[in-house]
Formats: structure tokens, C-alpha cells, sequence
């Protein structure tokens, strides 16, 4: 992919939506500088931890992650994007600095991955709920959600690269320096953000209950009632609406078997690959490239084909990447398959994201997110408890391909035997 087709998808935004995909890109950035090598790769390379460790630093964060996604949820419904977004610069620094100064040992290391996890939650609706404070055009929502993905994915190959060169010249909790950098660049480009004139919800558009009663009717969200939704409201729109109830279902199937891959990776690089550290960011940034290429085929996919069966087709090729990344001790296969995976990677999301955003009222978006986020994430932790008794019974190369068959396995299942259902579900 040429460095002018990220151009061309960037120049067709509004500002406010270039400025979105600025400040998701460089916030992500920081994230994915740190996570995997900061944790993980301190937890396997410096401590020398089990995978009894390493999968409790993965549950912690999970479990965090959804703690996170809720409480970003609920104060984007309920202070509008302003707000959240600066909560999530200063919850990402404290962050960051907390784990600097006191990260030098595996119960602190820990403690250190419930924390990151909350702000990554905290900050998801950024990339996931946002677009729909920009428009509810379906198209234009494609579009910045797919250009998102695009920089987001580019986050992936930046943010491990320069991890992987600071934890190979230093050590692996450098990294949470650049994490803080780039939270501060994200909020230089996140100043100027402002909604779309009467495409707010909470706090953000209501002066009184009188003028919140008047834009109830005139936005389609319902702002003044959904602004005091409950996340009980929020399950029940889920699980009332036909799109979004087999949108949850499919991502928290089609996840559960990804639950193994967090606390196992590392091992795999250690163990089977025989490489060091380092490796952990630059194959990561391999997904990435991947994801960028994903990317552009969702910006370019004509707009009938933003569907549940198409979200399907994508994870299942998840599921096949997964196979090939895993399923040799050569890290140049390993290499094609992470390149593999990012690719299907790049279509799911931007689908997920236009999916919900085009069918969650916008007064209740940022905690329908984080209700499909918590089903996304509970996958995730689900398998924690059995990653490491499979790893010690069948190797951890062994139980990375089965849970590799597993990601294939269930949305293959899915399009053969609930094609009928997605197509009522799409009718209504």
C-alpha cells in the first residue's frame, strides 16, 4: 500500500474528522508502545514470570479495560466528547508516570496492567463512538471509522517499532515514557475538536429542561432522556435490537478463542521462535501493516457491504491468520501470518464501529460500545483461567493453534448455519 492512498482517504474528512483520526492516532500510539512489551514483555524477559503471571497481568487488564469502557462510556453520554477526551490525556499520564516510578517489581508490574487497562477502556469510545458526534450519514461514517482503523493500525507498526527499539536500548519500562509523549501530542491535536452543530448529548446540549426537551425531539438520539439512561437501558437496547444482539453474540464467539493468545505470545516468542524481546514489538508491527491494508479495503467497500455477513467473512480470515502465525516455529511464517491476521483485522473494526454507530441512538452510543466492549473483553478473559493449564499439558504452541481453530471455527459456523437470521435481522 502507497503512503498516498492514507493521503487521499484522509483528505476526503471534514476537519473536525481529520482532527478525530489525529488525536485517536497518537493516543493509540502511546498505548501500543507499551502495553505488550511493558507488561508482558517485563513480566516474561525481565522478572522471568510464569504464565500463571503473565495471564493474571492479561485478566487484570481485561477485567480493567471493561471497568474502564463503562465509566468512559457513561461520561462521554453524559459530558459530551470535550470532557472525556481530556479525563482520558490526564488518566493516561497518571498512568504512565505511576508505572515509572514505582514498576520495578511483579506485584507492582500487576497493578500497573489494571491501571493501563482502565485508561485503554476509558478511551475506546475515541475511535468507537465519536464519528457519531461528526454525522449519521452511513457513508461518511464508513468512512472515518475506516480511515481510524487505517491510522489506528498504523499506531500498531509505530508504537511497537520505537517500543521495541527503546526496550532494546534501555529496558522494557521505557516504553511508558513514549506512552506519555504521545499522550501529550494527542492532546495538542485534540484541542480544537468540537461536535457537529446539533449532534450532542448530555450535558454538552442542555441548559435547561426546557431546551432538552425540544432537541428530544428534534435529534434522532433523544438526547435529554438517553443523557439519563441507565447502563441497564443500555443492555436492554442491545439485547432488544435484532442488529445489535447478533453483532454482540458474533464478537464475543468469535473472540473467546483469542483469550489464550495474551499470556501465551510471549512464551511462543521466547520458547518456540527463540527470539528476544524486542521481537515482540516488531512482529506486532507486522499486524499493523496488515491492519493498514484492512483498512483500505473497508474505505473502498461499497456500502451494501457494511454487514453482519461480511463482519463474519472478516473474523473467520482472523481465524486463519491466527493459524498460520502460530502454526510453525519459523518467525518468518510468523511474520505472514501476523500480516495475514492484521488484514482481516482492518475490515472487522471499522464494520463493528459503523454498524453500532449507525444503529445505537447517539444519547446511548458511548455505553452501547461499552457493552459490546464488555462482551468483547469477557471473551478474552473467559479462556485465562484454562491458558495455563493447557499450555502445561498440551505446549504453548499446541494451545495457540487450537485456540487459532477456535477464532476460525465459529464465525465458519455462523455463515453456514445463521445466514437467515442476519437477513431478518437486516430487513427490520
Amino acid at each position: 500500500m502507497s503512503l498516498s492512498l492514507i493521503s487521499k482517504s484522509h483528505s476526503s474528512l471534514s476537519a473536525q474528522a481529520k482532527r478525530l483520526v489525529a488525536m485517536r492516532f497518537l493516543i493509540y500510539t502511546g498505548f501500543q508502545t507499551s502495553y505488550f512489551i511493558g507488561v508482558i514483555g517485563t513480566l516474561t524477559y525481565a522478572d522471568g514470570a510464569s504464565v500463571v503471571a503473565t495471564s493474571l497481568a492479561v485478566l487484570f487488564m481485561n477485567v480493567f479495560v471493561i471497568l474502564g469502557s463503562f465509566a468512559g462510556g457513561a461520561a462521554l453520554d453524559a459530558w459530551g466528547p470535550r470532557h472525556h477526551f481530556l479525563l482520558s490525556i490526564v488518566g493516561t499520564l497518571a498512568t504512565g508516570a505511576a508505572i515509572i516510578a514505582f514498576g520495578d517489581a511483579t506485584g507492582i508490574v500487576l497493578a500497573g496492567a489494571a491501571l493501563l487497562g482502565f485508561v485503554m477502556g476509558f478511551a475506546q469510545p475515541i475511535a468507537t463512538s465519536y464519528p457519531a458526534y461528526l454525522t449519521d450519514d452511513p457513508v461518511e461514517l464508513k468512512d472515518i471509522n475506516s480511515t481510524i482503523t487505517m491510522f489506528s493500525n498504523v499506531s500498531i507498526i509505530v508504537g511497537p517499532t520505537l517500543g521495541g527499539f527503546v526496550a532494546a536500548a534501555s529496558s522494557s519500562r521505557a516504553v511508558f515514557v513514549l506512552m506519555m509523549l504521545f499522550t501529550l501530542l494527542a492532546l495538542i491535536a485534540g484541542w480544537g475538536f468540537k461536535s457537529q452543530e446539533g449532534r450532542v448529548a448530555g450535558q454538552e446540549n442542555v441548559d435547561s429542561a426546557e431546551e432538552g426537551e425540544r432537541a428530544s425531539q428534534a435529534n434522532r438520539s433523544n438526547s435529554s432522556t438517553s443523557a439519563r439512561a441507565t447502563f441497564a437501558t443500555s443492555i436492554k437496547t442491545v439485547f432488544t435490537n435484532s442488529v445489535l444482539a447478533l453483532l454482540f453474540c458474533i464478537i464475543f464467539l468469535s473472540n473467546f478463542g483469542y483469550g489464550a493468545f495474551d499470556p501465551l505470545e510471549s512464551f511462543f516468542y521466547r520458547d518456540v521462535l527463540h527470539v528476544g524481546v524486542e521481537w515482540m514489538g516488531w512482529l506486532s508491527s507486522a499486524s499493523g501493516v496488515g491492519a493498514v491494508l484492512g483498512a483500505v479495503v473497508a474505505l473502498r467497500m461499497p456500502p451494501r457491504f457494511v454487514s453482519l455477513k461480511t463482519l463474519l467473512v472478516a473474523l473467520m480470515s482472523v481465524g486463519l491468520g491466527s493459524l498460520l502465525y502460530v502454526g510453525t516455529p519459523y518467525v518468518v511464517v510468523a511474520l505472514v501470518g501476523q500480516i495475514a491476521l492484521g488484514v482481516a483485522w482492518g475490515v472487522v473494526n471499522p464494520l463493528h464501529n459503523t454498524i453500532v454507530q449507525t444503529t445505537a441512538p447517539l444519547g446511548q452510543v458511548g455505553r452501547v460500545n461499552s457493552v459490546m466492549g464488555f462482551g468483547n473483553m469477557f471473551a478474552g478473559v473467559a479462556p485465562l483461567a484454562i491458558a495455563p493449564w493447557l499450555a502445561s499439558t498440551f505446549g504453548v504452541q499446541q494451545t495457540l493453534v487450537g485456540a487459532g481453530i477456535v477464532v476460525t471455527a465459529v464465525p465458519a459456523a455462523l455463515l453456514l448455519f445463521g445466514h437467515k437470521h442476519f437477513d431478518r435481522a437486516a430487513e427490520r
